[in-house]
């Protein structure tokens, strides 16, 4: 009924014993196929030379540590014990810096996080899930203005729905700083008994004078959305009754 996911992440510099070091970027959140077919992950890692670097794919199984599948240099790709070329395939980019991984003829045991590596940096993991379910639409995004408790501030609900996997990226975006601080990020949970579908919510307290320089934002597996605060109307009644929803679930 709906649809999966962890991806919309940011490159981080710092310098280790004299180096810039840069972590991997992972994309995307999560690859959701069926059994036999092929899932892919991409990773890139800017700005370095990787003549002589390798590159190392791991894969964590639920429940169980992450286990490398193999390296790659510029030259060559070196499969760990218990892994093979037929099943797993590295290649990389003509840009140099971008790398993937095909997981060809996938069966269940394949599931699990998939992580890239460059030295001990890893990227933030994209999760294979083997599975016949496959969503029809991606998720729903709307934007809630809760009952206000003082005169100064409001707060709004951002509601994601309509999503399998339950993979998901939510965030506030703004030209101010510190919006994190204001934002409070909800579980996610499904919509039905199958868990077919899910949604998540996330509320955010901000200045009445400034509430409309801000966008709730999702990134799923389906597909990456904004939704600015000042682009609806918000539903005050229907805030209320969501929120009596998610206190008797």
């Amino acid at each position: 009924m709906y649809c999966l996911c962890n991806v919309y992440v940011f490159s981080h510099f710092f310098f280790l014993d004299g180096y810039m070091q840069v972590t991997p970027v992972q994309t995307p959140l999560s690859v959701t196929r069926p059994e036999m077919k092929t899932a892919r992950m991409i990773c890139k890692v800017d700005g370095v030379d990787f003549s002589n670097n390798p590159i190392h794919w791991y894969r964590q199984s639920p429940g169980a540590p992450p286990k490398r599948i193999l390296y790659m240099t510029s030259q060559s790709v070196s499969m760990d014990e218990g892994f093979n070329s037929n099943k797993f395939e590295a290649t990389r980019q003509n840009d140099k810096f971008t790398f993937k991984l095909d997981v060809h003829r996938l069966t269940s045991e394949d599931a699990g996080t998939y992580y890239c590596a460059y030295w001990d940096l890893f990227g933030s993991g994209t999760k294979l899930i083997v599975t016949s379910k496959l969503c029809a639409e991606g998720p729903k995004i709307q934007i809630l203005r809760l009952p206000p408790e003082q005169d100064v501030n409001v707060t709004y609900l951002c509601l994601v729905e309509n999503f399998y996997p339950n993979v998901i990226k939510v965030n506030w975006e703004s030209s101010e700083k510190n919006v994190e601080k204001n934002a409070v990020y909800g579980d996610i949970w499904p919509s039905d008994d199958n868990q077919t579908s899910y949604f998540v919510s996330s509320w955010l307290t901000i200045d009445k004078s400034h509430s409309k320089n801000y966008n709730c934002t999702y990134e799923h597996e389906m597909k990456k959305d904004s939704f600015p605060i000042e682009s609806q109307d918000c539903m005050l009644l229907r805030a209320v009754f969501y929120c009596l929803f998610l206190y008797s679930y």
